[in-house]
C-alpha cells in the first residue's frame, strides 16, 4: 500500500496530536524510527517507523533509556545487579526489589508528567520496551511487564518504575540466558500510549507461522482487550485470509470459546468478565478482519519482512499497538506440481533419516544406479544425488526435481520396443546378472574389513556401493519395458472385459523375496510354538536379551542354527534405505527375534482357499470372449507378464542391497583406522567425513597431526549442524499431497490399497515397536520399508505419514489384501494408541470410531468388495 494510504489511515485515526515537548529523558514517540533502538527499546522503536509512516498508532511519548541509566546510576543499582547475577542468587528478587522502592528523581517526574498531560486523556497503557525485543533473531515477547488502563500521575510514575524492574524477572533473565545476551548490555525504554477503547482485540501474523505460508495472513481475536488473546487466558477467534488476485479471501474461520473477556475498568486497571456467547460468530465482522489484512500487508511491505503485529478495534477503525518481526518462521512452503509432490511422498519413506557426508559420496550413488538406467533407456536426464541439496556435506534438503528430456528422448520408442521384443520379463529370474551378484555378494562377505590394507579398504567401498547395484539397475533396465507393457495391455484387456477395477488385484501376490522372507519368519515362529521351552524363553524375555538366553539351552542353540541360517539368507535386509550406517538384520538380529516373538504371540492370519488375485482371474475367466482357447491363452500370457512387474522392483532391491553388511562394516573399519590416528572420537564418526577426506587420509601414513585436527573439525562440525537439522524432515511434508480432512474425517490421504477394515490403532515408530501390533489392528507408521513387511501379515489396515500408491507399503497392502491410506502427513501425531478407527483405502480417509454407536463394537474388518 502507498504512503499516501498510510496517511490516509493517520488522519481518520489520530486525530489529536501527539505531544510535541521532549527532553533527553522524554520524547513524543514519533521522534523515533528503527535506528533508534538503543535509545527507545525495539517496541517504541518499531511504533515510531509506523508513526512517520502514517499507520495509526495510538499517540504517546517515550521514557528512553538515557532516564533508566539515570535511574540506575543515581541509586547504585548497577552494583546491585552485578552482585546478585553473578556472585548471589543468579537471579532478580532482590534487584526488583531495589528498583521498586528507589524514588524517580524530580527532574524525570517533570519531564515524564508534561508529556503525559499533553496527551489530553487521563488513561494510558505503559509498555516496556527493552534493547534486546522485537528483534528478528528473538522476540523476547512477554519478558517485560505491560500495564493497561493506568490513571494519573501517582498510578503513572509507579507503573514506570515496574516496567524498569521487569527487566530483572526471574523469566527474563533465564530467557537472555538461553539467548546468549548480556545481561549487563540490556536496558530498558518505557513506552506511554493514550489507552485505546476496544471493541475487539488480538494478533495478527502476515505470514502463516505454523506452515511459512507467505500468501497468507493468520488473525486472532477476542472482545475486548487482547490480553487475553496475548497471554493465553483464551481460545480466540482464529481467522485465516488468503491471497488473491483482487485482494484478500477468508479461508478459514474458526470462532474462539471466550472463556473470558478482559476490559477496562471504569475508573482504572481492568477487569475480567465471563466472555460473552460466541453464538456461530466471530467478534469482527469479514470487513475488519479483510481491512486488518491490509494493514497488515502494508506492515510487512515497510518492514521488508513479516511482522507479529498486536492490533485493537475501537469505533470502526484498527489500531496498531505494536509489530515485530516474526521469529521462528518456517521457511515458505516448496513450490510443486502434483507430479513433483507424488515423487516427494515416495521418497519420504526412503528419507526418513537424513543421509551422512559418506552416504552421499558413497550409499546415495549406489542407489540411484538401480533406477538411473531406465531412465535412461527413455533418453531421460535425471540423477538420484541430485534431488538431495548439500552444505558442506549434509544434506539439507530434498527437491523432486523431475527427469528431462534429451534429444535421445527421440529415440526411446525404438530402444524401449527393442527391449520389450528381446526381454521377456517371465526370464528376467534366469538373467547371469542376478547369480553374478549373489556370487559378488557371497565373495565379499568372506572378507574380514580388519585384515585389508588401506587400498583394499576403499576398494571394497567402491565395489560394495557400484557393482550390485549397476547390476541390478540393469535388470530393470532390461526387464521393466516388457512388465510394463504387458500390465499396460491387462488394464486395456480389463477394459474391454468390463473388468477394470481388478487390475491391482490381479497384479497383487506375485511371489518375490519379501514374502518368502515372510514365510520363514512364519515358519521359525511356528517352530517356537511347537517347543514348550522355547515358547516360555519368548515369552518371558525381550528380543534383545534372547540371543544370549538360548545360546545356553540345547533347545534354543539349535533354534539359533536355523536362524543364522535365516540371516546368511535374508540378513541383508536393511532397516533404512537413506543410509548405510543404520544395521541390517544380520547386524541387528534382536529385530527379527522381535519380529518372531510378536508372530509367536500372535499367529498373522492364514487365507484359506485360493489367494484374492486367482479369484479375480477366475471370474475375469468367466466372461465368454474368453472360452476361446487362443484368446484365453494370450491372457493368460499377457497376465503372467504383468504380474512380474513389482515382483521385478521388489527382487532387483533385495538383491542389489546384498553387500550392505559388508560396506557398513567397511566403513566403520575405516572409523576405527581414524579413532586410533587421533582423527575421530569414534568408528561412527567417519560416517561425517567425506569420501575425499577418507581417501586423503588413507594415503597419509601416518597421518600428519594438522591433518588429524582437521579431519576432527570437520566431522564435528557436521555433527553439530546434522543435531541442529534434528527435527527438520529432509523430506517437507508440505510437499506431500494433502487436502483437508472433511466431517468427522481424522485424516485425509491417498488411496493406497483399496478396501474398508476397522479396528484399534496402533502407531508403530521404528523396530523397536515391532512386537507391539496385535492380529486385528490398524498399524499406523511414519513409514514402511521391507524390514517391515511381516508386520502386514497381523494388521487390518495400514495407515502411513508418507508414500504414495507406487510406495512400499502400498504395494504390500494390496499384495495382502488390506486397505492401506498413505501420505496423511501427521497420522502418528494425530491418532492414539487404541483408538478405534475406519480406514478407507478406497477414499484415502480415517475416520474416528471411538465415540461411534455401539453397532460398531466389535467389527475388527469389515472389507468391502474390491
Amino acid at each position: 500500500m502507498a504512503k499516501t494510504d498510510h496517511g490516509l489511515w493517520a488522519t481518520k485515526m489520530n486525530p489529536s496530536p501527539v505531544p510535541s515537548s521532549h527532553s533527553k529523558f522524554v520524547a513524543p514517540l514519533e521522534n523515533f524510527s528503527r535506528k533508534d533502538l538503543d535509545l527507545a527499546g525495539g517496541k517504541a522503536a518499531n511504533l515510531g517507523e509506523l508513526i512517520q509512516a502514517g499507520f495509526p498508532v495510538p499517540p504517546g511519548f517515550v521514557v528512553t533509556t538515557a532516564a533508566y541509566d539515570s535511574f540506575v546510576a543515581e541509586h547504585g543499582l548497577g552494583e546491585t545487579i552485578s552482585r546478585e547475577l553473578h556472585e548471589v542468587r543468579g537471579t532478580g528478587t532482590v534487584i526488583r526489589a531495589a528498583f521498586e522502592a528507589a524514588p524517580i528523581s524530580r527532574e524525570l517526574q517533570e519531564s515524564i508528567l508534561a508529556a503525559y498531560r499533553q496527551l489530553e486523556q487521563g488513561l494510558v497503557a505503559v509498555r516496556s520496551s527493552a534493547t534486546a525485543e522485537d528483534l528478528p533473531e528473538a522476540a523476547f515477547a512477554g519478558q517485560q511487564d505491560t500495564y493497561l488502563n493506568v490513571a494519573g500521575p501517582e498510578a503513572l510514575l509507579a507503573a514506570v518504575r515496574r516496567c524498569w524492574a521487569s527487566l530483572w524477572t526471574d523469566r527474563a533473565i533465564a530467557y537472555r540466558g538461553q539467548q546468549g545476551v548480556d545481561h549487563q548490555a540490556v536496558k530498558l525504554a518505557v513506552v506511554v500510549q493514550r489507552m485505546v477503547p476496544a471493541q475487539a482485540a488480538g494478533v495478527m501474523f502476515t505470514a502463516n507461522p505454523v506452515t511459512g505460508a507467505r500468501d497468507e495472513i493468520v488473525i486472532a481475536s477476542n472482545p475486548g482487550l487482547g490480553e487475553a488473546v496475548v497471554s493465553g487466558q483464551v481460545t480466540p477467534d482464529h481467522v485465516i485470509l488468503r491471497q488473491r488476485r483482487r485482494g484478500w479471501h477468508i479461508a478459514e474461520r474458526r470462532a474462539g470459546r471466550r472463556e473470558v473477556v478482559i476490559g477496562a475498568h471504569p475508573h482504572a486497571g481492568t477487569e475480567p468478565a465471563e466472555g460473552p456467547a460466541t453464538a456461530g460468530g466471530l467478534a469482527l465482522p469479514d470487513g475488519a478482519f479483510r481491512e486488518l489484512a491490509r494493514l497488515g500487508t502494508a506492515i510487512h511491505r515497510h518492514f521488508g519482512h513479516p511482522q507479529d503485529v498486536e492490533w485493537a478495534w475501537a469505533a470502526g477503525k484498527p489500531f496498531i499497538l505494536q509489530a515485530r518481526p516474526v521469529t521462528a518462521l518456517p521457511p515458505p512452503p516448496p513450490r510443486a506440481n502434483r507430479i513433483q509432490r507424488v515423487v516427494a511422498s515416495n521418497f519420504a519413506e526412503m528419507l526418513r533419516i537424513r543421509p551422512y557426508p559418506l552416504d552421499i559420496d558413497t550409499w546415495l550413488p549406489a542407489l540411484g544406479s538401480a533406477v538411473e538406467p531406465v531412465f535412461g533407456l527413455l533418453g531421460l536426464s535425471w540423477s538420484f544425488r541430485q534431488m538431495i541439496e548439500s552444505e558442506d556435506g549434509i544434506a539439507v534438503r530434498f527437491q523432486p526435481r523431475l527427469p528431462r528430456p534429451t534429444w535421445r528422448t527421440l529415440l526411446a520408442p525404438v530402444r524401449v520396443a527393442a527391449h520389450i521384443w528381446r526381454y521377456n520379463p517371465l526370464d528376467w529370474q534366469a538373467d547371469p546378472l542376478l547369480q553374478g551378484i549373489e556370487a559378488h555378494a557371497r565373495d565379499q562377505a568372506s572378507q574380514d574389513p580388519a585384515a585389508l590394507s588401506w587400498t583394499q579398504l576403499l576398494a571394497a567401498v567402491r565395489e560394495a556401493g557400484e557393482v550390485p547395484f549397476l547390476a541390478g539397475g540393469e535388470v530393470r533396465r532390461r526387464y521393466f519395458p516388457g512388465a510394463a507393457f504387458a500390465a499396460l495391455r491387462l488394464r486395456v484387456l480389463l477394459g474391454l472385459l468390463g473388468h477394470s477395477a481388478k487390475l491391482g488385484t490381479l497384479l497383487s501376490g506375485a511371489p518375490n523375496k519379501t514374502s518368502e522372507a515372510n514365510h520363514a519368519l512364519e515358519g521359525l515362529a511356528e517352530r517356537v510354538r511347537a517347543d514348550p521351552d522355547l515358547a516360555s524363553a519368548f515369552a518371558g524375555h525381550e528380543p534383545r536379551d534372547l540371543w544370549l538366553l538360548l545360546d545356553g539351552q540345547p533347545a534354543g542353540r539349535a533354534f539359533l542354527a536355523e536362524l543364522r541360517a535365516f540371516l546368511a539368507r535374508y540378513g541383508h535386509r536393511e532397516m533404512m534405505i537413506s543410509t548405510s550406517l543404520q544395521p541390517t538384520w544380520r547386524d541387528a538380529p534382536e529385530t527379527v527375534l522381535g519380529i518372531i516373538k510378536g508372530f509367536v504371540a500372535h499367529p498373522p492370519h492364514r487365507q484359506e482357499g485360493k489367494p484374492e488375485w486367482e479369484l479375480a482371474k477366475d471370474e475375469v475367466l468367466q466372461h465368454r470372449l474368453l472360452h476361446n482357447t487362443r484368446l484365453r491363452s494370450a491372457f493368460l500370457n499377457v497376465l503372467a507378464k504383468a504380474r512380474t512387474l513389482f515382483q521385478i522392483r521388489e527382487d532387483t532391491h533385495f538383491f542389489a542391497t546384498m553387500p550392505l553388511p559388508l560396506l557398513r562394516r567397511t566403513l566403520l573399519e575405516a572409523g576405527r583406522r581414524l579413532v586410533a590416528a587421533g582423527a575421530l572420537d569414534a568408528p561412527e564418526d567417519v560416517f561425517h567425513l567425506k569420501l575425499a577426506e577418507v581417501e586423503q587420509a588413507a594415503g597419509s601414513r601416518p597421518l600428519p597431526t594438522a591433518l588429524a585436527s582437521d579431519l576432527h573439525a570437520a566431522a564435528s562440525r557436521r555433527k553439530s549442524r546434522r543435531a541442529r537439522l534434528a527435527d527438520t524432515p529432509l523430506v517437507d511434508p508440505r510437499l506431500f499431497p494433502h487436502s483437508a480432512p472433511q466431517g468427522d474425517e481424522l485424516l485425509r490421504g491417498m488411496p493406497g490399497s483399496p478396501g474398508l477394515a476397522e479396528g484399534p490403532a496402533r502407531i508403530v515408530r521404528d523396530t523397536s515397536d515391532f512386537d507391539k501390533l496385535v492380529a486385528g489392528e490398524v498399524l499406523v507408521a511414519p513409514y514402511t520399508n521391507p524390514s517391515w513387511t511381516p508386520l502386514f501379515r497381523r494388521a487390518v489396515a495400514v495407515v502411513v505419514d508418507s508414500g504414495s500408491l507406487a510406495s512400499h507399503a502400498a504395494i504390500v497392502a494390496r499384495e495382502y489384501g488390506i486397505p492401506a491410506v498413505m501420505g496423511v502427513v501427521t497420522g502418528t501425531q494425530t491418532l492414539r494408541d487404541g483408538q478405534r478407527v475406519r480406514v478407507d483405502g478406497s477414499q484415502g480417509t480415517v475416520v474416528d470410531l471411538t465415540s461411534s454407536s455401539p453397532g460398531h463394537e466389535g467389527q475388527d474388518r469389515a472389507a468391502q468388495p474390491r
